[in-house]
């Protein structure tokens, strides 16, 4: 029997242990810098310090560049909202997850990337507290951040002013003023959290502005009258050096419609948008204003870094173009910011970077141990302490838009697009910033197109000795003629399918709504062609080479139809022969699965092609 004093005392030093080591535990947490992790929402180089728009008034972002590594050349890994936060916060990049596009019918962010550890969530199991305010993901914030607060609803504009064109063309004067502003109430709630929280912080913080709808108080489109007001730069000729599928994509017709940006211009209402999109952006620039100057006078300052960053470009009738999901430099440049010390101060870094490297760079700077699963891209530590460093690491964007999957390789001198389909543009940007020059057909830059290309996630891959091609590793895009955009695809694990994985089609904007692979035919001839799937509904499999032809991206298209396909057995995957088809000529083709009915989900587990 232990005697009384005894455990008292062994109480006592059990007690005195534990507030030790909870007394370690809080100076280590305090020791730990702190990161303002502040992002804004469809904000391209339209500012005075990378200098996009000669108009834009951003002092705020200027006083920041003083003490930043400002990299004038960084670009998204998708320029669209919801597959570049995906791949900025999951650390996997949109060509290995599948999320590549907006129109993803409710399918969450998550799906895609079910087991990633997040960066909110890997800094919390580090020790840092996680505060989320705004949009960071493309919603679902609130699970992955210790404490999150969403953005306020969008004030009313008045009416007189206000423009509704369409989901991406809505502008006018907010009824209310600044400082009832959503994006300035997010603001003052950072504000509050950098106040609360004097311990390790990651704070995310979202302001919206300037996306749609571009509503904000008179006094910001006071700055840029219209009769003043410049528009981009543009020439008249500037897609005649295209192939006709880059002249479908820059006018976007599958969201707009035909003829949007003549009827923009007749009506005159480009410049209104122009001058809507720079009151949004002096409007931006004042609350990042605000949350920075609260950062700069907090003890968080003194250890912490600062990364500011927008999620993609934005185009205001360059190449004929409107809105983001475009490969174009004013569609996938980004601003990105970091300061904090032992860093580079008020300098430029002209290397070729990606948001895909922000995972990778704090895991780095905050000394912590990686997340679980392998990260994409890379750490730009060496950059930030030398910006004048070597750097050659090209960075890859990979999207699809208007039915037409791409990808976009930049270095350091050149930015090229690839489609699935083959067709390809190449740009000089010291020379040519607004990449108004494809130097794709010109023989002397053969070898820089095949360096690049090296860094492409699109492949035609060769079949097995039997001939199957697995569906997963096949370039594929689904339709999106004007008023049917909305069907989209998506990688899914599976048993019993070969590779383990489906590609699954969500096909539900009506009849004609299809995906289609392309494939690379080695040597003309007659082939056996067969497809492992299971449809919901009936469909079509038909088949096409590829041509320059606009025409070819319409579900309309005539091609050659090989084999019609029964509703499949609930959930089977079934092997169908479509027989012997004959490919008159070597290259690229085309292989489509048209739904027949309304509303159906495929999927597709692999496709042989045997050389008879």
């Amino acid at each position: 029997m232990n005697h009384p004093t005894f455990s008292r005392r062994r109480t006592f030093r059990f007690l005195a242990f534990c507030l030790a080591f909870f007394s370690l535990l809080q100076v280590a947490r305090s020791q730990r810098p702190s990161v303002l992790f502040l992002n804004i929402d469809d904000w391209n180089d339209w500012n005075s310090v990378i200098k996009g728009h000669p108009q834009a008034i951003t002092p705020n972002l200027e006083h920041f560049a003083a003490r930043s590594v400002t990299f004038t050349r960084a670009i998204c890994s998708s320029p669209v909202c919801f597959p570049s936060r995906t791949s900025l916060f999951s650390g996997l990049h949109p060509s290995r997850t599948g999320a590549k596009s907006n129109p993803n019918g409710g399918k969450s962010w998550r799906s895609y990337v079910p087991d990633a550890v997040t960066l909110p969530k890997h800094l919390s199991a580090q020790g840092w507290k996680s505060v989320g305010i705004g949009k960071n993901f493309h919603n679902g914030d609130r699970a992955e951040f210790d404490q999150y607060t969403r953005r306020d609803n969008e004030p009313k504009p008045i009416p007189k002013t206000y423009r509704n064109i369409n989901a991406s063309g809505r502008w006018g004067v907010a009824t209310v003023p600044t400082t009832e502003m959503p994006d300035y109430v997010s603001v003052s709630k950072g504000i509050k959290a950098l106040k609360s929280n004097p311990d390790s912080l990651f704070l995310s913080l979202g302001i919206y502005k300037p996306h749609v709808p571009w509503v904000v108080p008179q006094e910001y489109f006071d700055r840029n009258p219209l009769e003043s007001l410049l528009m981009p730069e543009h020439r008249e000729d500037d897609l005649e050096d295209l192939p006709e599928r880059f002249k479908l994509m820059a006018h976007n017709e599958a969201k707009f419609g035909p003829g949007y940006h003549d009827k923009l211009e007749a009506s005159g209402y480009d410049r209104e948008k122009v001058q809507a999109y720079l009151a949004c952006v002096s409007f931006a620039d004042e609350q990042v204003g605000r949350i920075l100057d609260a950062w700069y006078t907090s003890p968080h300052a003194e250890k912490g870094y600062v990364v500011l960053w927008s999620d993609h470009g934005y185009q205001l009738s360059e190449k004929e173009g409107w809105s983001k999901m475009k490969p174009w430099y004013d569609s996938s440049r980004v601003n990105l910011m970091i300061a904090g010390p032992g860093l580079a101060e008020g300098v430029f870094c002209d290397k070729a970077v990606s948001l895909q490297d922000l995972y990778p760079t704090l895991v780095e700077l905050l000394e912590i141990p990686p997340p679980p699963q392998a990260l994409d891209g890379n750490s730009l530590v060496p950059l930030l302490k030398n910006p004048k460093s070597e750097w050659d690491k090209p960075v890859l964007m990979s999207s699809e838009a208007d039915g037409i999957r791409y990808d976009v390789v930049l270095s350091n001198d050149y930015r090229m697009t690839r489609f699935a389909t083959g067709e390809t543009e190449l740009y000089q940007l010291d020379s040519d910033p607004h990449e108004f020059t494809n130097l794709a057909d010109k023989p002397e830059y053969a070898e820089v197109i095949a360096k690049l290309s090296r860094h492409l996630s699109i492949k035609h891959p060769n079949a097995n000795k039997e001939g199957w091609l697995e569906a997963e590793d096949l370039p594929h895009q689904s339709s999106s003629d004007y008023g049917q955009r909305g069907n989209f695809h998506y990688p899914k694990k599976r048993e019993p399918a070969s590779g383990g994985t489906v590609v699954c089609a969500d096909l539900r904007k009506g009849e004609g709504s299809y995906i289609e692979f392309v494939v690379q035919i080695e040597k003309a001839g007659e082939y056996e062609l067969s497809v492992v799937l299971s449809a919901q509904g009936a469909c079509s499999l038909s088949t096409s080479a590829v041509i320059d032809d606009v025409k070819q991206a319409d579900s309309a298209y005539p091609m050659k139809e090989l084999v019609n396909i029964e509703k499949s057995k609930a959930g089977v995957l079934e092997l169908v022969s479509a027989g012997t088809v004959s490919f008159d000529q070597a290259g690229l083709h085309l292989l489509r699965f048209s739904s027949k009915v309304k509303k159906q989900i495929l999927k597709i587990d692999r496709i042989q092609l045997r050389k008879q």
